[in-house]
């Protein structure tokens, strides 16, 4: 009997050896994945949209691309924070909103006062789009994209 538990005790030490890798080996494979998946994803801006806030509004966006229709409800309007772009990354990032001339204009924060069509946005902030328009014609369509510099 004396030699079946020395045998245990060499045996109950591989055993736990083995449970202990066998728990931390997927963890330790699952941060170095993490690591390298959220390097080949990571975006240059989010875009939160707000569109449902505003009656008569709709979005539609392909890619980068953005196309915003809405009925005014005077002749001249401003929507403000119709959209909110994020910047996920670690640095600050420069953002411009390339746009045909129109009278309907999008720009980067609230003060129509100041149509600003970029903006330096620092790492993990974000900053709205708004939209002003000075049409006379009650249906809108705006078409925008936004660069990253």
């Amino acid at each position: 009997m004396p030699k079946s538990n020395l045998l245990s005790i060499p045996l109950n030490f591989f055993a736990s050896l083995l449970l202990i890798s066998l728990i931390a080996a997927p963890i330790y494979f699952a941060q170095n994945f993490a690591k390298v998946a959220g390097v080949k994803s990571e975006a240059s801006y989010i875009i939160s949209s707000q569109v449902d806030k505003f009656p008569q509004m709709k979005l539609e966006q392909v890619g980068g691309s953005f196309k915003i229709s809405f009925t005014k409800q005077a002749p001249s309007q401003a929507y403000l924070s119709v959209l909110i772009i994020t910047n996920p990354t670690k640095e600050t990032k420069t953002y411009t909103i390339i746009q045909p001339p129109t009278a309907t204009r999008a720009f980067f924060g609230e003060d129509v006062n100041n149509l600003q069509n970029e903006v330096k946005v620092p790492p993990q902030t974000s900053v709205p789009i708004s939209l002003i328009s000075t049409s006379n014609q009650n249906d809108q369509n705006i078409q925008f994209t936004i660069q990253t510099q």
